[in-house]
């Protein structure tokens, strides 16, 4: 039996989608099972629990052979997450895939890939197999940038940084592998896109695929964290993204990996695809 976290979620929704469809029976942790009940598949099961409070997650481990730890980019993440791996230590877990990112290290400048750098060791030094998932920057991120983008100027802190960014459905179909499939324990993959380019040449896909002239426009740390609040991100998010994208415009995303074609066995969805399929969000 297979449990997954995180199921309610953009890229645990599609993990979720993409499970159902192979035909397999798992279960799924949720905190509100009548909220998840609407969009639960039928080979899904419920089950109460929250990360947040390990007194509810030892029951909802019990008889699984693989668990799927997807944990949201909260301050407590840290915590929530090691809860699960503690509670499954406790009822013999055999074996865990690890949603976490890529450049995930204890001594990470970045919040969020330390955190999971943090929680990976966690694991390692538990008698569990594990697998870790690495993605890069999803495709759909650029959702976020929708506005911009109909303006026709995209305002980021990121320099000519260079970056591979990774489809969601690409990470689900690399995490339902590791998850049906043996021979992917020990292994940390990372996942990327076909293609390391910059937000200049960001922008020209979206100039071919819109019929317009799409600039992008390098700014201030201070002044992308300013926008990020004034439009509703939390401090704590803003942050961690401004950290990101210091990363991103250092070098450290300009990578692009072979893990989605050898996990999934295809080549990962074109960016371009992306844009295209989803013209109507930016204005087209």
């Amino acid at each position: 039996m297979i449990l997954i976290t995180g199921g309610t979620g953009n890229c645990g929704g599609e993990i979720v989608r993409q499970l159902a469809g192979t035909g397999t029976r798992f279960r799924m942790l949720v905190r509100d099972p009548k909220k998840a009940q609407a969009n639960k598949p039928r080979s899904a099961e419920l089950v109460v629990g929250d990360l947040a409070k390990p007194e509810t997650l030892e029951a909802a481990l019990k008889g699984i052979d693989v668990a799927l730890l997807l944990g949201a980019p909260t301050p407590d993440q840290l915590q929530q997450e090691l809860n699960f791996v503690e509670a499954a230590e406790r009822v013999g877990l055999p074996r865990i895939v690890k949603f976490s990112a890529m450049t995930a290290s204890p001594q990470s400048p970045s919040r969020f890939p330390r955190v999971h750098g943090q929680i990976e060791e966690r694991i390692r030094k538990t008698k569990m197999a594990w697998t870790f998932l690495r993605p890069t920057f999803f495709s759909q991120n650029l959702l976020g940038l929708a506005d911009m983008i109909k303006q026709g100027t995209i305002y980021q802190p990121a320099g000519v940084g260079k970056s591979s960014p990774v489809d969601i459905r690409d990470i689900a179909s690399a995490a339902v592998q590791t998850l049906l499939k043996p021979g992917h324990e020990g292994n940390a993959y990372d996942l990327t896109g076909s293609e390391s380019i910059d937000y200049h040449e960001i922008a020209a896909l979206f100039s071919k695929a819109l019929g317009r002239t799409i600039s992008y426009q390098d700014i201030a740390p201070a002044a992308a964290q300013q926008a990020m609040q004034q439009s509703g991100i939390a401090r704590f998010h803003a942050e961690g993204i401004n950290e990101l994208m210091g990363q991103l415009r250092n070098g450290d995303y300009d990578k692009v990996s072979a893990d989605v074609r050898t996990v999934t066995g295809r080549y990962p969805l074109p960016l371009q695809q992306f844009i295209e399929e989803n013209l109507a969000a930016w204005g087209g």
